[in-house]
């Protein structure tokens, strides 16, 4: 049976037309289920009506016969012929056959029936406009029966060999004209019922089509992926635009199971669970596996339908690919968390500024005059251990004073070529290192120094400060025993590397600083390089400011870091310096206090502090030089005006009054080769790299000592002007 009624629908479904179509679809389909049952019936009424008519004598009826049939027969195993001629020719059979059955049996006998078919049929298939004049050609049919049999003329069709009609002995006229009025006002009524009807129809499917076509528009071209799933998650449709979105075609989809896509499938019945709870879900998070098994972050939208019962029956809604939006907000975020540390360090790092050259300023009479004391107090004072005491803590003073400015980013000054594997060996033979295996005996250090070129430029002293605050950090994080790796490696970057921080393109030589201890909370992973933020033990584990003296450092070398750490899993810092093609060059470094002496060379100190002066010319007069002070830089240009001097030791900042930039540009106007060195409590800033442009020739940071400007001063004088 199901193959019967496969047949029938495949014979009587239009080949180049579908339900989109409209009308011409339905038109076509019924002229090909008239033909099919035409045929069919028409065979089997076709042989015992011309049995009949060669049995009476009718030739004509049976000649018509057998020609209907075959017309009806060919077109309908022609059905490449055009649709207007086929569907013309079912109307015009139907009168033709009307007429034949008229002419031979009367008008009282079927013919009638088929004439009453031919506008109801040129209505179906050809629209009103022709069923209109099908009518008045049925109008015009009958009044001329009607002529023939008012005139008693019907005898005119025997020499035709048609036989006499059988008409109503009283009265044929009357009766025809009463069956005709009825037949003509029920076939006019039949056929603007028919043509009515599918006139409406017409225009309901053009706008039906109008709207699918929108519609349908809409669905092949809506950037978002419109999905429609049965309850156990069997996709019944889905958008053509899924293919951009999961590299699947809307082919490859349909009539499988959305686990096919969702990821991970486990979370689907949880979703299906809230979506039956709530009746609808608003811009819920998926993620969905592409057929790359990428996996792709999407918003759905979605809504539970059900039946006329009530009874969940699918799921409809609408599915956005927000994965370049979340990448995108991401990296604003990270952008943003960038900006704001830099913004707070940087903040940070002028008020520590600020406070060290202050500091430093103080520090110089502590660190100088108890050196200054050593060098006239005879060998066995008991004073000089006292001395010692001092001017080591002025030292140590220092140095954290050097860590502020290394966190204020105006700490390295000094950008020489350093071999960053020999920097780590020599810290590893430092009193600062075993300080830290003497807290933490439990730890081990294996060392992996394995990059071939390790040269960077920069400075030795705060790269082996960052080594030892890193591995100090390391220590403190072990909970049990456990091995701190240190290593180095080379790598080529063909692609910015995304991390702590984003590491751009190019040569690197990596050091390396892992432990295997508790590791560092998500939270505080943004405010380690935070000075003072600490979770350490305070007294034993510094100053507070060790996190922030590597973050100054490498922001100072020009470099980049990347921390790794997992709660209970160790911590990884990779710390990212450009590597140089330049070579190392030997220091040069006196052996003696004679080595610095000077020959009363005449030096003017510019300094707008009391104390800095008196210290700077005292050291000077003890290495031999004659020293003049001067509390302003307006008054050192009036001094050089009608004074000579060999040297100058110029501070960069002096208030009131104008800098040592401004002081050096005013004298060398009337002096350009005057000698200079320039003096700060700041290391290298912008200020002091134009006036070094500008012809001074050293710097000296304080707090002084006496070979810092001994060396100083040294170099300047033997340097061509």
């Amino acid at each position: 049976m199901n193959v019967i009624t496969t047949l029938i629908s495949k014979l009587t479904t239009p080949r180049h037309l579908i339900p989109r179509d409209g009308i011409h679809f339905w038109q076509e389909k019924v002229l090909l289920n008239l033909l099919l049952v035409s045929v069919v019936l028409g065979f089997f009424t076709c042989i015992p009506s011309v049995a009949l008519a060669i049995k009476e004598e009718l030739w004509l009826v049976a000649i018509s016969d057998i020609l209907i049939f075959s017309i009806i027969l060919g077109l309908f195993l022609k059905p490449e012929l055009s649709y207007t001629f086929r569907a013309m020719s079912i109307p015009v059979i139907s009168y033709f056959l009307g007429m034949i059955l008229i002419l031979t049996l009367g008008p009282f006998g079927a013919g009638p029936v088929w004439l009453f078919f031919f506008p109801v049929l040129t209505g179906v298939l050809l629209g009103p406009r022709l069923a209109f004049w099908a009518l008045i050609v049925n109008a015009i049919t009958i009044t001329g029966i009607g002529g023939l049999i008012s005139f008693n003329t019907t005898d005119i069709l025997t020499q035709f060999n048609f036989k006499a009609w059988h008409l109503p002995t009283q009265n044929p006229l009357e009766k025809w004209m009463v069956i005709c009025f009825n037949f003509m006002m029920l076939n006019i009524l039949a056929t603007l019922s028919v043509t009515t009807i599918l006139n409406g129809l017409h225009k309901s499917l053009q706008k039906l089509a109008i709207s699918d076509k929108k519609h349908r528009q809409i669905f092949e071209n809506i950037l978002d992926v419109y999905f429609e799933t049965t309850l156990n998650g069997t996709i019944l449709e889905i958008s053509p635009s899924v293919a951009q979105m999961s590299h699947y075609s809307q082919k490859e989809l349909k009539g499988k199971s959305l686990e096919t896509i969702y990821h991970p499938r486990s979370k689907r019945k949880k979703l299906l669970e809230q979506l039956i709870a709530t009746g609808e879900i608003h811009d819920h998070e998926i993620c969905l596996s592409d057929k790359n098994d990428q996996i792709r972050i999407c918003s759905v939208n979605a809504r539970l339908l059900r039946d006329e019962n009530k009874i969940p029956e699918k799921i409809i809604g609408i599915l956005r690919d927000i994965t370049e939006q979340k990448a995108i907000i991401k990296k604003k975020k990270d952008l943003e968390e960038r900006l704001n540390r830099s913004q707070k360090m940087e903040a940070l790092g002028m008020l520590a500024g600020g406070v060290a050259h202050d500091l430093n300023n103080v520090l110089s009479g502590i660190v100088t005059y108890p050196e200054l004391l050593l060098m006239d107090l005879p060998e066995n004072s008991p004073m000089a251990k006292s001395l010692d005491i001092i001017h080591a803590s002025g030292l140590r003073a220092s140095q954290i004073v050097q860590d502020l400015l290394t966190l204020s980013r105006r700490g390295v000054i000094t950008r020489e070529v350093v071999d960053l594997n020999k920097i780590t060996e020599e810290f590893l033979r430092t009193p600062e290192y075993e300080k830290i295996l003497s807290f933490h005996p439990h730890v081990n250090l294996s060392k992996n120094l394995s990059a071939k070129f390790a040269l960077l430029k920069g400075s030795a002293v705060h790269l082996q400060k960052t080594i030892m605050n890193l591995i100090s950090n390391a220590a403190e994080a072990q909970i049990n025993n456990g091995t701190i790796q240190i290593s180095t490696v080379n790598r080529h970057l063909d692609k910015p590397v995304k991390g702590y921080d984003r590491v751009q393109p190019g040569n690197y030589v990596i050091l390396s600083i892992e432990d295997q201890g508790m590791g560092i909370d998500p939270d505080d992973l943004k405010h380690i390089f935070e000075p003072f933020f600490t979770k350490k033990v305070m007294g034993r584990s510094g100053t507070g400011l060790g996190m922030a003296v590597v973050w100054g450092t490498i922001q100072d070398h020009d470099a980049y870091i990347d921390v790794v750490s997992h709660p209970d899993s160790g911590t990884r810092f990779d710390l990212y310096f450009p590597v140089t093609n330049d070579t190392v060059k030997t220091p040069s470094n006196f052996t003696h206090i004679n080595d610095l002496m000077g020959n009363k060379e005449k030096i003017l100190i510019i300094d707008d502090l009391a104390e800095q002066r008196q210290i700077a010319e005292l050291l000077l007069k003890k290495l031999g030089y004659t020293p003049f002070c001067v509390a302003s830089g307006e008054d050192a240009v009036q001094y050089l005006k009608s004074n000579q001097v060999d040297l100058l030791v110029l501070d960069m900042i002096m208030n009131p009054g104008i800098g040592g930039l401004e002081t050096l540009r005013r004298i060398h106007q009337f002096n350009p080769t005057q000698k200079a060195i320039i003096t700060s409590g700041f290391s290298r800033n912008d200020q002091v790299k134009k006036t070094l442009d500008l012809g001074a020739g050293q710097y000296i940071k304080k707090p002084y000592t006496i070979e810092k400007i001994g060396l100083a001063v040294q170099k300047e004088l033997s340097r061509t002007s």
